[in-house]
């Protein structure tokens, strides 16, 4: 249950802070474009990346890697706080390409969280039980998807500052389920990195 609720908490504040992020930068530029290039941003590394964090799945501890990713979304939720409120300076700092810049590290990580979600469940759950557990993380994460955005568009209302404030909170939470997880991670045997192995 742990991991399903880290998984639920993680996906419903990356999908509330895609859409903040959307609303953010068509509030600053009010131009269609850059919002295309939000989107653009946050799917490029899921497509550069695909062998490359499968890779890393399969060798490193999943655990970690899902905690590590969530930690650095997060760090995103907290620059973004920042941002909005203008800590260190006169006036909000929150720009354009600061949001570019954010949209890429989004993608970055969910690039490498989603392999490594998707493989640590059938290392948590005995293999009897593996279907309806999958099933059970599948309709979690299709409610987050759909729940996500409208959530993040209703706090958006009260200000952006507010809905990357909860982002925090969830990834927050989602980490802290993330490291009471217990697993026997069992490394596979040490390959070379080839073009083989990655596919």
């Amino acid at each position: 249950m742990r991991m399903w609720f880290a998984r639920l908490a993680g996906t419903m504040a990356n999908q509330m802070l895609m859409v903040a992020v959307g609303w953010h930068m068509y509030d600053l530029t009010r131009n269609p474009w850059d919002l295309g290039l939000v989107g653009l941003y946050q799917f490029m590394p899921a497509l550069l990346l695909t062998l490359v964090a499968g890779h890393v799945a399969d060798r490193f501890h999943r655990g970690r890697i899902i905690a590590a990713c969530m930690a650095s979304q997060a760090l995103v939720a907290f620059i973004l706080v920042a941002a909005t409120q203008g800590w260190g300076a006169p006036s909000t700092w929150a720009s354009r390409e600061l949001l570019l810049g954010i949209s890429v590290m989004l993608g970055v990580a969910r690039a490498f969280q989603m392999p490594a979600q998707q493989a640590l469940t059938p290392m948590l759950v005995p293999a009897p039980m593996l279907p309806r557990a999958m099933a059970f993380s599948s309709a979690g994460m299709q409610a987050a998807v759909i729940g996500g955005p409208a959530l993040g568009g209703v706090i958006f209302v009260a200000g952006a500052t507010a809905v990357y404030s909860a982002c925090l909170v969830l990834f927050v939470v989602g980490g802290v389920l993330l490291g009471r997880l217990r697993y026997e991670h069992i490394p596979p045997p040490r390959e070379p990195v080839t073009m083989r192995t990655l596919l």
